[in-house]
């Protein structure tokens, strides 16, 4: 829910509950909240923090969750392109801070990098189309190493000009594994200034 207070100032909000497969046990609990400044209505700069409960392993059985805070920064440029078409690149910096758990049993550190484009198409007022890719690298442990990349294909349904419902598909790989994601998203923008409508 980005809530713009001017032109060039806005609020970024992103929470999110992850389930462990299709049930409804969780797997990860956040919530991402920061700060948004347009230098120009494409480019933008965004920081921010971030919280994070994670299940520290795939077994439902397991009922430890994880906590972890994380410092961010963000670069964001749009390019608009014809027939409603919209380019994105995006660069973002994370500082993560995890605490101990049994699994780890020893508070740590780390610092990711991430390097996302998109392309999305609008076709009418009422449908787009998203398709975007997203590659990690960390540096952990003094090692500066791939972490995962992540493929996403997002059919986006606009309520209106201002809301949207979002169904995803994602196919994450990380170093020894993979997993096929399904994601449901609602989001609402909110203006608190003027008459036109501000996004982000």
């Amino acid at each position: 829910m980005p809530v713009s207070f001017s032109s060039r100032w806005q609020i970024h909000n992103d929470a999110s509950y992850r389930t462990l497969g299709w049930g409804p046990a969780s797997s990860q609990y956040l919530y991402r909240p920061g700060i948004r400044f347009f230098i120009k209505p494409t480019f933008s700069i965004t920081a921010g923090t971030a919280f994070f409960f994670t299940r520290t392993s795939f077994n439902k059985e397991n009922d430890e969750f994880g906590y972890e805070f994380r410092t961010w920064q963000e670069l964001l440029k749009k390019f608009e392109g014809k027939h409603g078409t919209e380019f994105q690149l995006r660069f973002r910096s994370e500082q993560r801070f995890f605490r101990p758990t049994e699994v780890n049993p020893e508070s740590r550190t780390a610092h990711r990098f991430r390097l996302r484009g998109s392309v999305s198409k609008k076709f009418n007022e009422k449908w787009s189309l998203q398709l975007s890719e997203e590659y990690f690298r960390q540096d952990n442990n003094g090692e500066f190493e791939f972490d995962q990349n992540r493929i996403i294909v997002t059919g986006i349904h606009h309520l209106n000009q201002d809301s949207q419902l979002q169904l995803g598909y994602m196919w994450l790989r990380w170093p020894n594994t993979s997993q096929h994601i399904i994601s449901i998203g609602y989001q609402k923008k909110l203006k608190l200034y003027g008459n036109k409508h501000q996004g982000g």
